[in-house]
């Protein structure tokens, strides 16, 4: 190369020199100009792909955002925010969807516990109210010994009303809180354990002139003997209480296909098909009027319920209005 100029020589042995070039100011021009082009190009590729990337990175972080901007209204106290993510079977697509199942179960526990503590205050108001009043009337004017001993007679029912509700609740809450397998469990015969709570019971059957009559059979449950003590006494409870005058409880204890089977039937007023649903929700009551007048609460069934689930049973009813109510209890069958 020379000023410009790519050249060859070639000397003859005589002394002769022939010399010959060309100019590259044309393929130097066009190697610029190919440069320049290919820096073009690659500038135009380099920009397309970031434009892309940042599209697609975008894209990708939209679902992430959504999903932190609704758990951020969510923990904000909005329990009905759910996360609008399309369901196209992505990753995401499927944590939103775990995600929003998990705030439905939590909106709807939040509520049974908002209306189980509304539930607690009504039940808990009215036998303040009525120590309140009572207190009151007595301490208006001087009074005989028999009408202070009947205000504190009304005082003490409404205490023990009080005493019932809220060893009620904490049971209730012990189950809700996780603490159901604390309780020792051993083999149970149902037929015992049914026998002594009709013994138990029956002075209340006979103050009310009903008749209790026994059909069991060995049937032996893994379970907590107290617990499935405080089962049988409720049901056989709500079934004298909710009886008809001169009327039946059939107890009965049977095995049916591995399972121990522990069956209440009773004459009694029966319960509607509407209300059969509910009677296990917690203050749920058929007749309100006269449950509160006999001291029931309204979580008898929640707590059989909560026990029979947690030793790993399942409860139903049966019930046909003045025909009578039927409860059955199915234990896994344990061998003795």
């Amino acid at each position: 190369m020379r000023d410009g100029w790519r050249e060859a020589f070639h000397c003859s042995g005589l002394g002769d020199c022939v010399l010959a070039g060309r100019s590259t100011a044309g393929d130097v021009a066009a190697l610029r100009t190919l440069a320049l082009a290919l820096l073009g190009i690659g500038a135009g590729v380099l920009a397309v792909a970031l434009g892309v990337g940042w599209w697609l990175i975008g894209r990708a972080i939209l679902p992430i955002e959504q999903i932190g901007a609704a758990a951020s209204r969510i923990s904000q106290g909005n329990l009905s925010e759910r996360i609008q993510v399309p369901d196209n079977g992505a990753e995401l697509g499927r944590l939103a969807a775990v995600l929003n199942s998990t705030f439905a179960r939590l909106e709807a526990a939040f509520e049974r516990q908002r209306q189980f503590t509304a539930d607690a205050a009504h039940e808990l108001r009215t036998p303040l109210a009525i120590m309140i009043s009572e207190t009151q009337t007595a301490l208006a004017r001087p009074r005989c010994a028999d009408e202070y001993r009947e205000t504190v007679e009304g005082c003490l029912d409404s205490s023990q009303q009080m005493r019932r509700l809220t060893e009620s609740l904490l049971t209730l809450s012990h189950f809700d809180g996780g603490n159901s397998d604390q309780a020792p469990r051993t083999q149970v015969d149902l037929r015992q354990a049914a026998r002594e709570v009709i013994e138990r019971v029956s002075p209340l059957a006979r103050a009310k002139g009903i008749r209790i009559r026994a059909d069991l059979s060995a049937a032996s449950v893994l379970s907590s003997p107290d617990r499935m003590s405080q089962v049988i006494t409720n049901l056989l409870t709500n079934a004298i209480d909710y009886n008809r005058p001169d009327g039946e409880v059939v107890v009965s204890t049977v095995t049916d296909s591995g399972s121990a089977l522990l069956i209440v039937a009773d004459t009694g007023m029966g319960i509607s098909e509407a209300d059969l649903p509910l009677i296990f929700e917690r203050f749920y009551r058929v007749d309100r009027s006269r449950s509160r007048a006999e001291g029931h609460t309204g979580l008898g069934l929640s707590i059989c319920k909560a026990i029979v689930e947690a030793e790993g049973g399942a409860i139903e009813a049966e019930s046909k209005l003045n025909v009578g109510t039927t409860f059955m209890i199915r234990f896994p069958l344990k061998a003795t």
